[in-house]
């Protein structure tokens, strides 16, 4: 990810996009594992879009970590 340069106010506002992001991205695991559970889709589907919805989680939390 690129190194960009953000006023205080802009700085705040990315802040709380991103946890707004990551917050949306664990209810989204949530869910895949209520529909896992139920089995309303297939299992494999729902492990590879999880596996990728942490990805994301991850990533946004590392660049929480490293703007701080």
């Amino acid at each position: 990810m690129a190194d960009l340069e953000f006023t205080s106010r802009e700085h705040e506002g990315m802040y709380r996009l991103l946890v707004l992001l990551n917050s949306s991205l664990q209810f989204i695991v949530k869910r895949l594992e209520e529909l896992a559970a139920n089995k309303i889709l297939d299992p494999k589907y729902l492990k590879e879009l999880s596996a990728l919805t942490q990805k994301v989680q991850t990533t946004l939390d590392e660049t929480i970590k490293r703007k701080r």
